[in-house]
């Protein structure tokens, strides 16, 4: 396990929100082309920071090797998440501008990625339309505003970005950014198909990184998940660590996915490696729910110890409130402290729809339930079809006198995936029962 001065904790929360990456675009060649190799870039990575390192210190007014050495410190960032690194790179993108004010939108684009790490959203979103004012068809920096858009709740902003791009043969990175806003706005049909597209491109593309493609197939993974497939959902985990086997973002899903179909083995086989990788509070709980259920008590209590040790340690300007809160809400544990970092994540991101969803789950684990219902609403309002988000308003709906609703929530996210979480589907089940007497 990494020491805390290493570990970082992923963009936000990633599953509750799904965290993007950022990275240069590469359009495909031909639409025609078989899958490109896959590539080993990351075992040269060390290497190519050494030697930009070297150039920089040789030329101190060289802006380019700058903004191309803060890039390589990102990209390292998203293969071992190494916290400095992103400091280091949103340094090399700052002086890269100072240098070089005009159309350095390269070096926006790091400033931008670096501050979305610290969820510094408003401040991204600046460095993202200094790049545009400089060149307004760049449509690279318009797709990645309607991303920072989302993450703050500013859905229709993002639409309007995001229907209306300026050159009509749109990149992966637009594509996948387009997806996302089709699965928050309750288009998830639209999502799985727009995500296949960029997927496809992405696979045709010589020259992208191993973990940028493996994270498209662990997006299209988990809106399989999120669709019922569990077929195309398996498929895809695999095919996402099979093209980055070190990528503990789609270890973490996949025992997500294998936890809710109560395949605790290979949940805890999954977890356990997400959380050697980066030890975040969502791969730990799952860790210790598959310990508990292969009947390892006290593996579980060491590894919910360690939770607590990394709400300590190892969350840094918050970046994990999110998880953080969740994880507390699901277990019925810690419940100032969950609703402390839900009210972190909540004021960092306004009215985002799992920003409500966390604050609404945790008030109903307190009680709370008139409160919850505020943020329940809230969540909902565009009948988003996660069915983990379906059943926390559901539940809610039913503790505020709303049973038609309960019903229509709780019958839905059954629709979805009947195996949507390992007790939650079954609470749901229960639930019906007793409504319908």
């Amino acid at each position: 396990m990494k020491t805390p001065a290493a570990i970082v904790a992923f963009l936000a929360a990633i599953a509750l929100g799904a965290a993007w990456p950022w990275f240069a675009s590469h359009r495909a060649q031909a639409s025609g082309m078989p899958p490109a190799p896959i590539s080993t870039d990351y075992r040269q990575r060390d290497r190519l920071i050494a030697f930009y390192e070297e150039q920089a210190r040789r030329d101190p007014s060289d802006q380019i090797t700058r903004r191309m050495l803060g890039s390589e410190y990102l990209q390292r960032f998203r293969e071992t998440g190494d916290l400095n690194d992103v400091t280091r790179a949103h340094a090399m993108a700052e002086r890269s501008l100072a240098l070089q004010p005009q159309s350095n939108a390269q070096a926006l684009s790091v400033i931008a990625s670096s501050d979305i790490v610290f969820h510094h959203f408003p401040a991204a979103l600046a460095a993202e339309r200094s790049s545009l004012e400089g060149d307004p068809k760049n449509d690279d920096a318009s797709a990645q505003s309607a991303s920072i858009l989302m993450e703050l709740g500013r859905y229709e902003e993002a639409r309007d970005i995001l229907t209306h791009p300026a050159d009509p043969d749109v990149d992966p990175t637009w594509v996948s950014i387009r997806a996302r806003y089709d699965e928050v706005t309750g288009n998830l049909t639209g999502a799985r198909v727009f995500m296949a597209e960029a997927t496809q491109q992405v696979d045709r593309m010589i020259s992208i990184s191993a973990y940028a493609r493996s994270w498209y197939h662990l997006r299209d993974a988990q809106l399989a998940f999120e669709a019922g497939d569990g077929e195309t959902a398996a498929s895809e985990f695999t095919q996402a660590l099979r093209i980055y086997p070190d990528n503990a973002m789609a270890l973490l899903f996949a025992a997500k996915f294998y936890r809710a179909h109560h395949d605790w083995q290979r949940a805890l086989t999954a977890a356990t490696r997400s959380a050697e990788l980066y030890p975040l509070p969502q791969a730990l709980g799952y860790e210790a729910d598959a310990q508990r259920a292969l009947g390892d008590d006290e593996g579980a209590s060491r590894t919910d110890a360690l939770i607590a040790a990394e709400q300590r340690l190892f969350n840094v300007q918050g970046i994990n409130d999110r998880l953080l809160a969740m994880y507390y809400a699901e277990h019925r544990e810690h419940l100032n402290d969950a609703l402390a970092a839900a009210r972190s994540d909540i004021g960092k991101r306004g009215n985002e729809i799992y920003a409500d969803d966390t604050m609404a789950w945790v008030l109903a684990a307190m009680g709370r339930w008139k409160e919850a219902r505020v943020y329940a609403v809230r969540a909902a309002r565009y009948d988003t079809a996660d069915p983990e988000l379906q059943y926390h308003c559901g539940v809610i709906a039913l503790h505020t006198g709303h049973t038609g609703e309960a019903r229509r929530r709780l019958s839905a996210a059954l629709a979805v995936d009947a195996q949507f979480h390992p007790v939650y589907a079954d609470d749901a089940r229960r639930i019906l029962v007793a409504i319908s007497k």
